[in-house]
């Protein structure tokens, strides 16, 4: 908690700009923006085709993992979940 998982080193080095470049304009544009209703929808870490099953868990503020430590969701589950939520 409180550590971004950009600064934790856990993002590999050659996607770690594109996360930081996202991570910056959230922190200094949309946190600031009062007058929209914006949602931030994150996928996890590890997001790949797959199947739908139709399972997934959302959280709000630290990257949802299972009780191994990965974070994974299908593209199919993100897409099911963007829409459900």
């Amino acid at each position: 908690p409180g550590l971004r998982l950009m600064d934790s080193g856990e993002v590999p080095e050659n996607i770690l700009p594109g996360v930081k470049a996202l991570g910056e304009f959230y922190l200094n544009f949309l946190m600031k923006e009062k007058e929209i209703d914006w949602v931030f929808f994150s996928p996890a870490a590890d997001m790949r085709p797959g199947v739908r099953t139709g399972r997934y868990r959302l959280g709000k503020d630290d990257m949802i993992v299972d009780i191994v430590g990965n974070s994974h969701i299908s593209v199919e589950d993100y897409a099911a979940a963007m829409i459900d939520e």
